[in-house]
């Protein structure tokens, strides 16, 4: 009998431990989200800031907002790196997040560079770019109304 409870007792904890280290994707979606919001408050008052220095023209200051740029996408990279996302499917979304944050940043780049050599191989080139860019943000929003919608707010 002993055996029986000693044995009822070691699946009873073996089911606490794998119960504990499941991925919760409503969880690690929300935490996914919250993250997104945060960041797109913070970017709005950089995105100003970087436009205003890209329209005076200045050499000096669209270096300066291009490196700004670099390091707060560096920078927003590392935060999305640094969030503990333990489902396999928001994961997915999180790697379509990032697919989509250096595919926006390399256009941001390549335009600057037209902008100061502008030839018209160049220019269809961003234009290609540009198409990659809203398709993967197209299919980012799609994934994430999909998970949204699979695993709604609580």
């Amino acid at each position: 009998m002993n055996k029986l409870i000693k044995l009822g007792a070691v699946a009873l904890f073996s089911f606490f431990v794998v119960a504990c280290n499941k991925a919760d994707p409503a969880a690690d979606l929300k935490k996914l989200t919250d993250w997104q919001v945060a960041q797109t408050q913070s970017q709005m008052a950089f995105q100003q800031e970087f436009q205003q220095k890209m329209a005076t023209q200045d050499p000096a200051q669209i270096d300066a907002a291009v490196k700004d740029f670099g390091a707060k996408v560096a920078e927003i990279q590392k935060g999305l790196d640094a969030l503990d996302i333990k489902s396999e499917e928001i994961k997915g979304l999180k790697d379509k997040m990032k697919a989509a944050l250096v595919l926006s940043n390399e256009l941001v780049l390549d335009s600057v560079k037209v902008m100061q050599n502008p030839t018209e191989e160049a220019q269809k080139a961003i234009l290609d770019k540009t198409q990659k860019v809203m398709q993967a943000q197209q299919d980012l929003v799609k994934l994430q109304s999909e998970l949204q919608a699979k695993y709604p707010a609580k």
